[in-house]
């Protein structure tokens, strides 16, 4: 009894509250949505058939097909989609949701004449207020009252069209679908942009070819899409050997084994990016010079570990852990799980850095199985069959999702190597609102 409350408060202080609009990684499908969620909302909305009060509180809609989905009148009352209560502009809302009363009634319940749901409401003020719900907006939103549960609250509904499912891959499905594009179709049309994005947004990582090999020019590739979050490392930082003492590792030719960075921040930066300026060319050397960078999907191997160590999974969705680090003079430190799940066990960040992992501080019982998982993890993450990894030569810039796939390099000798990295952190959201837009454009 004392284990199993103590692995329930474990799950209520470690998992963080998710934004329902943030991607996922749904369990066994590489998808935001349902494929019955994806058709009823993607598909034609079908009309309203009819519409009466039902019990408590409730407005039973009936739409083409029988479908049914019964709408609370503080639902309908709150959401109301007139220019009174919604800034057409903008979409903010204008009504003020505390001051509603929960247990309104409407006077009128009918169906107009262009086939909306017009519902008549009195004010506190005693003025009559009409809200009329075009059918596609009510269907679109009912989702989850006509399926009674929870399974559509991570889908925008704002959207133009759903986002497509994310791909999952390892090194055999990474290598034969490489995301790459040339930089000058990147920066001269839309449709590149959009390519690139998408593949970004399905992959986690993408990759531009011929970037010019000019200091922050990485800045401009960020803003044809965003703008660059700045960090206590400034605008940019620079990967090079700065044989400094209390200088980051990243700074040295030390191996960095796979890892998100900055777990230690109240949020992790979503999207990273690295520009090669200088490096040692292997097929001019004839030889590996060191320095390889490496990536993994850690969502595939949030997925791989749920469906072959589910107890292993659970150990790393539910023990708290400690990321920290001092660097010049300053600290910073934060707790998150290795890997954070919603409301639905879905998986939608991976925290892992072995170097910053503070000592577990947990129930005696939880020490051993945190290892285990922990260690289970690792290797899948680290068997080559899992992972990207190549050379990056001067004028390539990859970009990767920071809070899915980890990152590493392989060792070299500072002495022979000349290689130089610029990166940059952008928030993630930036990126994604810019490919729902282009999204948009382009389905048309």
């Amino acid at each position: 009894m004392a284990m199993r409350s103590s692995m329930l408060l474990l799950r209520r202080v470690v998992v963080p509250t998710i934004q329902p609009s943030r991607p996922i990684h749904t369990r066994r499908k590489s998808t935001m949505v349902s494929p019955a969620l994806r058709t009823d909302i993607t598909g034609n909305a079908p009309a309203i058939t009819s519409a009466l009060p039902a019990q408590h509180l409730t407005a039973k809609v009936i739409f083409d097909g029988e479908r049914t989905a019964d709408f609370k009148y503080i639902w309908l009352r709150d959401n109301c989609q007139c220019s009174q209560c919604i800034d057409a502009s903008t979409k903010q809302k204008l009504v003020d949701s505390p001051t509603l009363d929960v247990h309104v009634k409407p006077l009128s319940l009918t169906i107009n004449q262009l086939g909306k749901l017009e519902i008549n409401w009195r004010e506190v003020t005693g003025e009559i207020h009409t809200s009329e719900y075009d059918p596609a907006w009510l269907f679109k939103y009912g989702q989850s009252f006509m399926h009674n549960n929870f399974e559509s609250d991570t889908t925008d509904m704002e959207l133009h069209t759903a986002r497509p499912e994310y791909e999952l891959w390892d090194r055999t499905t990474i290598w034969a679908n490489f995301p790459e594009l040339s930089y000058k179709e990147f920066i001269e049309t839309e449709s590149g942009l959009c390519t690139w994005l998408d593949m970004f947004y399905k992959y986690g990582v993408a990759v531009l070819r011929g970037v010019p090999t000019e200091t922050n020019k990485i800045i401009d590739v960020v803003k044809r899409f965003a703008y660059v979050k700045e960090t206590q490392y400034g605008q940019t930082f620079d990967v090079i050997n700065k044989p400094v003492e209390g200088s980051h590792l990243a700074y040295t030719g030390l191996h960095l084994a796979h890892h998100t960075d900055m777990n230690y921040r109240e949020k992790s930066p979503g999207m990273q990016l690295l520009h090669c300026l200088k490096a040692n060319d292997p097929k001019l050397t004839g030889s590996d010079p060191g320095g390889r960078s490496f990536f993994a999907d850690g969502f595939r191997i949030a997925r791989w570990l749920e469906e072959n160590e589910p107890a292993a999974f659970h150990v790393l969705t539910s023990t708290p852990i400690r990321f920290s680090i001092k660097n010049d003079g300053q600290q910073y430190s934060a707790i998150w799980p290795v890997l954070c799940t919603n409301s639905n066990g879905d998986v939608t960040e991976v925290h892992y850095n072995n170097r910053t992992m503070k000592p577990l501080q947990a129930p005696t019982h939880v020490v051993t199985p945190f290892y285990h998982a922990y260690k289970l993890f690792s290797e899948k993450l680290r068997d080559p069959g899992s992972g990207l990894e190549f050379n990056m030569v001067p004028g390539d810039l990859v970009a990767f999702n920071n809070r899915r796939v980890l990152h590493g390099r392989t060792a070299f000798d500072a002495t022979k190597v000349d290689r130089h990295l610029q990166g940059c952190y952008v928030d993630i959201d930036e990126a994604f609102s810019k490919y729902d837009s282009l999204r948009g454009k382009f389905s048309k």
